[in-house]
C-alpha cells in the first residue's frame, strides 16, 4: 500500500467527498497513489473518474464519449471511432490494476476489476482460506464400546480381517518412485541440448523491453506528412501536441471533406507497420508492457516515464524535435517535405556536413538515423528509427533488425561495467520504386 495519503495527490470532488468512508472509494485512491499508477498522468484520473461514477449509482455516464472528455480532454462531439484514446488506456489500466493486486495491494481486503468490453469497475472481496476444522471422535476411557458378539452372544463371531501387509504396499510405492525418477531424468538428458546453445539475449532489446516500465512503439502521423506539404507550412511539436494544427490548416481549392479526414483519421505508412510487426515478436518482448500508440496519441508523460520506440520519416514524427538538442545527426526541414535534409554537427574526417536524399541519381540515394538516447526523466530509454523518408526508415529498420549484423556495432555501445551507452549511427541506403536498398552504417557516435 502507498504510504502516503492519496487525497494530497487527487483533490477528491464534491461528489467524492460524499464516498470518503466508503471502503471501496478509499481503496480505488490508494491505488491511483499507488507506485505503479504515479507514474501515469491518465491512469489514475481514469481510474477515479469511472470509480466514483460507479459508487455514486451513475453508471449510465460511464461511456468511452463521455470519458474521453472528462478525463482526457477531448472536445464534447469527438467521434470515440476516430480517436481511440480511452480504449488504449483501458487495456493499460486493466494491466496496472492486476500488476497493483499482485504486488503492491496483494493484502487489500477488495479487488477492483475493469470487465473487457466495458468501462464499469467491479469491486470484489478477497477471499480467504479457512482450513477445515478437524473431526475429532471422543471415546470415553471409563468403559470400552461392547462388541456385536458381546451384546448379542448366539451370533457367530466372524473371522478377524486379514491385516495389510505394509512392505509390499512401501516396496511397490520405492518401485514406483524409481521409475518416475528414471523418467524423469531422460526426459532432462533429451531437452538439456536446447537449453544449453539458447540464443543470449540481445542487450539492446533488453534494455527497451523490460518489466518495470511500459515500452511504447510509435508509427509515425503520415497525414501529418500529408498536410505540412499541401500547406507549405512546418508543424512545430507545440501546435501537434495542442491540435491547434488540425483547427488552423486551409488547404485553397481542396475538398473540406477530404481535409478533415485528414485531420480526423489516424494514417500511417505500411513501412512502419511492418516495423512494428516485427519488434512486437521479438524474443525479448514483455507482452503486459507493450504498447502500440499512434504519434498524435502520445503524451509527454510516455516519453518520461517509459521506453518509445519512435519511427518513421521525420516529416511525419515531431516528437524528433524533443530530442534534438542531444543528437550529432540532427534532421533539418524546409516548408516542403522534400526539403529535409540530416546536418552533422561536428563532422569527423572524412563525413560531409549535410546528407540530402538524391530523389533524381539512378538509386535514389537516402538517409537514416538510428540512435539510443536517455528518456526525458533519464530513467529509461528511447529508439529512434527514423529516415528522410518511407525508404530510409526502412533500410534503418532492416539493418537493426538483422542480430548478426549489429552484434559487432552492439559490443562498442557497452560500457566496461556491461551497460549499454547512448549511441547514434547514420545509415545509407538507396531506393528504388520506394522499396529500400540494402543500406549501411557510415557514421556513428558513442555516450559516455
Amino acid at each position: 500500500m502507498a504510504a502516503s495519503s492519496p487525497a494530497s495527490q487527487f483533490p477528491a470532488s464534491v461528489n467524492g467527498a460524499l464516498l470518503s468512508g466508503d471502503a471501496r472509494w478509499q481503496l480505488a485512491q490508494r491505488v491511483a497513489a499507488s507506485d505503479i499508477f504515479s507514474r501515469s498522468e491518465f491512469l489514475p484520473k481514469f481510474l477515479l473518474d469511472i470509480c466514483e461514477l460507479y459508487l455514486l449509482g451513475r453508471t449510465e455516464e460511464i461511456r468511452e464519449q463521455q470519458i474521453g472528455v472528462r478525463v482526457f480532454g477531448r472536445s464534447p462531439g469527438y467521434n470515440p471511432g476516430d480517436d481511440n484514446i480511452v480504449r488504449n488506456y483501458a487495456v493499460q489500466l486493466r494491466k496496472r490494476l492486476n500488476l497493483y493486486f499482485e504486488k503492491e495491494g496483494k493484502d487489500e481486503p477488495f479487488r477492483i476489476e475493469i470487465p473487457r468490453g466495458g468501462y464499469i469497475p467491479v469491486f470484489h472481496a478477497r477471499k480467504t482460506k479457512e482450513e477445515p476444522s478437524p473431526v475429532v471422535t471422543v471415546i470415553s476411557a471409563a468403559k470400552e464400546p461392547e462388541t456385536a458378539a458381546e451384546s448379542h452372544p448366539d451370533l457367530p463371531i466372524p473371522a478377524a480381517p486379514r491385516r495389510a501387509d505394509w512392505r509390499m504396499f512401501l516396496a511397490g510405492l520405492a518401485i514406483g518412485l524409481l521409475l518416475l525418477g528414471a523418467a524423469a531424468f531422460r526426459w532432462k538428458l533429451q531437452t538439456a541440448p536446447a537449453t544449453v546453445h539458447a540464443a543470449p539475449a540481445n542487450p539492446l532489446w533488453s534494455a527497451i523491453f523490460v518489466r518495470d516500465r511500459d515500452t511504447f512503439i510509435v508509427p509515425a502521423d503520415s497525414s501529418l506528412g500529408i498536410l505540412q506539404n499541401l500547406t507549405e507550412e512546418p508543424v512545430s511539436l507545440t501546435s501537434y501536441l495542442s491540435g491547434e494544427y488540425l483547427s488552423s490548416v486551409k488547404v485553397k481549392g481542396m475538398d473540406l471533406g477530404n481535409l478533415n479526414d485528414l485531420r480526423i483519421q489516424r494514417y500511417t505508412s505500411m513501412v512502419d507497420l511492418n516495423i512494428t510487426s516485427r519488434l512486437s515478436h521479438l524474443p525479448e518482448v514483455v507482452p503486459d508492457h507493450l504498447i502500440v500508440r499512434y504519434a498524435r496519441d502520445l503524451r509527454m508523460d510516455d516519453l518520461k516515464n517509459g521506453n518509445a520506440i519512435l519511427l518513421g520519416a521525420i516529416h511525419t514524427d515531431p516528437w524528433v524535435g524533443l530530442l534534438q538538442s542531444s543528437l550529432n545527426f540532427k534532421f533539418v526541414c524546409g516548408r516542403r517535405v522534400n526539403d529535409c535534409y540530416i546536418s552533422n554537427a561536428h563532422p569527423a574526417q572524412g563525413e560531409s556536413a549535410a546528407y540530402r536524399t538524391d530523389p533524381n541519381g539512378p538509386s535514389r540515394e537516402t538517409y537514416a538515423i538510428v540512435a539510443l538516447l536517455p528518456n526525458l526523466d533519464r530513467s529509461g530509454w528511447i529508439l529512434l528509427i527514423e529516415g528522410l523518408n518511407m525508404a530510409g526508415t526502412e533500410a534503418a529498420a532492416n539493418m537493426l533488425l538483422d542480430s548478426a549484423a549489429m552484434r559487432p556495432m552492439i559490443r562498442q555501445t557497452m560500457s566496461r561495467n556491461g551497460t549499454l551507452r547512448p549511441f547514434e549511427l547514420l545509415v545509407r541506403t538507396g531506393s528504388f520504386d520506394a522499396e529500400a536498398l540494402p543500406s549501411r552504417i557510415i557514421a556513428w557516435r558513442f555516450g559516455e
